[in-house]
């Protein structure tokens, strides 16, 4: 049927082509929804042979690779918990497990020997360190004690003694006589052990591995009288626990400060720190020029022990001094308290 036969019937019906297409609607419009409905169903069968074909690749590609389907959880072999040693950083197949921290180690990275290894009582050196410091603190504190106990032994005994003679004006005049002689106290770590041996006028409270905090706390809860002299010797201890000196010249700093505070009319001298054998010199040196300007800052006197001292005045351990070396250290401080005859300052 042609567009005029066409036209030709929508006349003799009595309406015109727009009016017919407001009516009935247009071709495409009508036909529409079947093309829709083609497309839909080619997506779903291009869906499903997308799919078919991914789970074919990927069933080839598990049998090649003899990969078997959804395994699971396999608790044979070493791909499930892979082991590293602690001291090597490498892949641990056989090695030995720490009793105390857990952390394993290569035989040969951890020194293990093979009647330890068996036994399972074998304790790795980051362990043995540990425990050797708490052991180091707990000791000091330990020494710390047993000495503020003798200082107060001494004390009750002169008490008893005093209450023993009855004569309490021979006391004061005991007392006076004694105040008319210099007194010279000096205070610090192991360094000074045995210093006031052969001096009357020395008194020395030594407490082996204490740190210039610690006696900053010892110089706040005890009394140590009112001496002519109070010499400082700290510092030995803290060069090798804490790596920044402008620690521990703070640390030094306070102390200092606060022995002018307890001790107004004495002179305060600040000793230097000794020479180790585990510490260089350029180290030992940066820390006694921090002192000296510690004492320049305060107004105190400082003295170097390193100029005084030689190298056969310390013990086997490089650390400590023997009795030579004690008995040279405590001329030194004599010199410098201005003790007895050796009362003029060593320059």
């Amino acid at each position: 049927m042609t567009a005029d036969v066409f036209c030709t019937g929508l006349g003799v019906m009595g309406c015109d082509l727009e009016v017919y297409r407001v009516r009935v609607g247009t071709w495409a419009a009508r036909t529409g929804w079947r093309v829709q409905g083609s497309n839909k169903g080619a997506q779903v069968r291009s869906f499903l042979v997308n799919t078919c074909l991914c789970a074919a690749v990927l069933a080839v590609l598990l049998v090649i690779g003899g990969v078997e389907k959804n395994p699971g959880p396999s608790m044979d072999g070493e791909s499930v918990l892979q082991v590293m040693c602690s001291g090597c950083d490498r892949s641990l197949k056989s090695g030995t497990q720490c009793n105390m921290c857990g952390r394993w180690y290569h035989n040969s990275c951890g020194n293990v020997k093979a009647q330890l290894a068996d036994s399972g009582k074998w304790i790795c050196e980051r362990c043995k360190w540990e425990r050797l410091c708490l052991l180091e603190e707990k000791l000091e504190k330990a020494l710390i004690q047993i000495e503020e106990l003798k200082m107060e032994n001494k004390k009750l005994e002169e008490k008893l003694r005093v209450a023993g003679t009855g004569n309490d004006n021979g006391r004061q005049d005991t007392v006076q006589e004694n105040h008319t002689v210099e007194q010279c106290l000096v205070v610090g770590d192991s360094i000074i052990r045995n210093v006031e041996a052969g001096q009357n006028n020395m008194k020395a409270a030594c407490f082996p591995g204490i740190t210039t905090e610690q006696l900053h706390r010892v110089l706040d809860s005890r009394d140590l009288g009112s001496p002519d002299t109070v010499i400082i010797h700290v510092g030995t201890n803290d060069l090798k626990r804490f790596v920044n000196l402008d620690y521990v010249m703070g640390e030094m700093y306070s102390l200092v400060d606060r022995a002018k505070v307890k001790f107004p009319q004495s002179r305060i001298v600040l000793s230097g720190v000794l020479r180790r054998t585990d510490v260089s010199w350029r180290r030992i040196g940066a820390l006694n020029d921090r002192y000296d300007w510690i004492a320049k800052t305060l107004g105190v006197t400082f003295v170097d022990p390193n100029s005084w001292l030689e190298d056969w005045d310390f013990a086997r351990d490089g650390l400590h001094i023997n009795r030579r070396g004690a008995r040279r250290l405590s001329q030194l401080y004599s010199r410098v308290g201005g003790l007895g005859s050796s009362g003029k300052e060593r320059d």
